[in-house]
């Protein structure tokens, strides 16, 4: 086990999600009390609070853009907020707001360069996942709505080259929208519980879920295939009950590697094998 020294430490109650910019050193947090903040690397005093607590409701996804000159926030209530980095300040005003979904608002990415953003979350309607254009009016802003993922849509990754939006749901489901076409290209049951964190790899071959029940699959990008199975990666746990059950966090890196957090208190790391032996559990 290699030891890390942190290099600071200062505590902030309530914080459920982080995001870092791409290229400052800066992040942000966000947390259960509806407040936002952003903060420099190796400071202990915030940069700024967009969001202030006891406001809004709790916060479920924070984001920077793939540029980082615009950062969004999605909360319990089903609101998503974007805003302009450099221009937030104590008394800021996000630059667009609407609720997507009337339920909550589990996740959004950030559509490329352009002005359009995707929601992810339920609706009493069960259009659960939405593509939108914040340059366009609130009221017109919605470009279109799909009816998937039963009692709601829990996460989504976006895979830009090939203009495929990755959906998870809270049956173990998975929808692949086209977004170019914007129609809903494939669905499939990938788990038996909720899947909670999904995370493409660079090179756009493959993407990754986490399931509640501590499972962990990778998947042909284009083709949807089962690549690799790791039953139990992240169990069920019940010593660390505040942080959820089961993956909690997933990433791909370049070097074909997973890296995994889980609510067992572990975090993993593997290396993928040689996609060219078939499927690996």
């Amino acid at each position: 086990r290699l030891m890390m020294k942190a290099v600071m430490k200062h505590r902030l109650d309530g914080v459920r999600k982080m995001s870092s910019h791409p290229l400052l050193p800066l992040y942000l947090t966000g947390s259960q009390d509806g407040s936002v903040q952003m903060w420099e690397w190796g400071h202990n005093q915030s940069v700024c609070t967009p969001r202030q607590g006891g406001t809004f409701a709790k916060v479920t996804r924070v984001r920077f853009s793939q540029q980082g000159n615009k950062f969004g926030v999605a909360d319990g209530d089903g609101n998503l907020s974007l805003f302009q980095v450099g221009m937030t300040s104590a008394g800021s005003r996000p630059f667009f707001t609407t609720q997507c979904h009337n339920k909550v608002t589990s996740d959004f990415v950030f559509l490329g360069s352009c002005s359009m953003v995707a929601t992810a979350g339920h609706s009493s309607e069960s259009k659960n996942v939405a593509l939108w254009d914040t340059l366009l009016p609130q009221r017109k802003a919605l470009i279109t709505a799909f009816t998937c993922h039963d009692q709601g849509a829990s996460s989504l990754v976006y895979a830009p080259q090939h203009q495929l939006l990755i959906s998870a749901g809270k049956k173990g489901d998975i929808c692949i929208v086209d977004v170019r076409q914007r129609t809903l290209r494939h669905r499939f049951t990938a788990h038996e519980s909720p899947i909670k964190c999904l995370a493409a790899d660079p090179a756009e071959e493959f993407f990754a879920t986490g399931a509640a029940d501590g499972d962990i699959k990778v998947w042909g990008l284009t083709l949807h295939q089962l690549l690799y199975n790791f039953p139990g990666e992240h169990a069920r746990s019940s010593f660390f009950k505040g942080i959820g059950q089961g993956v909690t966090q997933i990433y791909l890196d370049s070097s074909a590697r997973l890296f995994s957090c889980g609510a067992d208190g572990s975090m993993k790391v593997r290396q993928l094998p040689d996609r060219d032996h078939g499927n690996h559990t």
